[in-house]
């Protein structure tokens, strides 16, 4: 969980985060966008009720994760402010 602003700041974000993934990734985009990675995947949506962007992240082995996280992590903080969320 990733805290925005705004809710206005949050749907700039997670547009201009789908508008790279989808330009750079094979991606899902059902519900945000679900990016595919080799040995895994991360996901990156816009909450509906709180001014965050939520990720998920999964990889086949811990190594993969992490690397698939720290990707996602800091293409986000190039298109806003976020810091990281009190859950």
């Amino acid at each position: 969980r990733l805290e925005a602003e705004s809710d206005e700041k949050k749907f700039e974000i997670a547009k201009k985060a789908e508008a790279y993934f989808i330009e750079n990734y094979e991606c899902i985009t059902v519900d945000g966008v679900r990016v595919k990675f080799d040995g895994g995947w991360g996901l990156v949506r816009a909450s509906n009720t709180q001014p965050v962007i939520v990720c998920r992240f999964e990889g086949d082995t811990l190594e993969n994760m992490n690397h698939i996280q720290e990707t996602i992590l800091i293409k986000l903080k190039e298109f806003g402010k976020l810091s990281a969320g009190s859950h």
